[in-house]
């Protein structure tokens, strides 16, 4: 007769993400420059106000908000995903109509 070990799942970590880590060190995750502003939760201005974000279309007909600031890398990606909400660099450009927060 064999014996087997039960498997019991790994326990959960609660790690930070490489995006928390950057804003968490002051720096924006895309252009890795510092922030804009030092509050994280009510910043000066956001990446969605920023005349240098572009839209990236996937295949599948889904939108990924990117970095223009960003050379495109050899795999045509822009660094990570954006948030509309996400606080924005020292490199912000306000787009045309965009509201920067007092």
């Amino acid at each position: 007769m064999t014996t087997t070990t039960p498997l019991f799942p790994a326990p959960a970590r609660s790690g930070r993400g490489s995006i928390r880590m950057h804003l968490d060190r002051g720096r924006h995750p895309a252009t890795k420059v510092p922030l804009l502003g030092a509050d994280l939760d009510n910043p000066p201005a956001v990446c969605g106000g920023c005349a240098n974000t572009v839209l990236k279309r996937l295949a599948d007909g889904r939108e990924r908000l990117k970095c223009g600031l960003l050379p495109r890398g050899s795999r045509g990606l822009r660094g990570p995903d954006l948030r509309d909400s996400m606080p924005a660099c020292v490199q912000y450009a306000a787009a045309p109509g965009a509201q920067r927060h007092p």
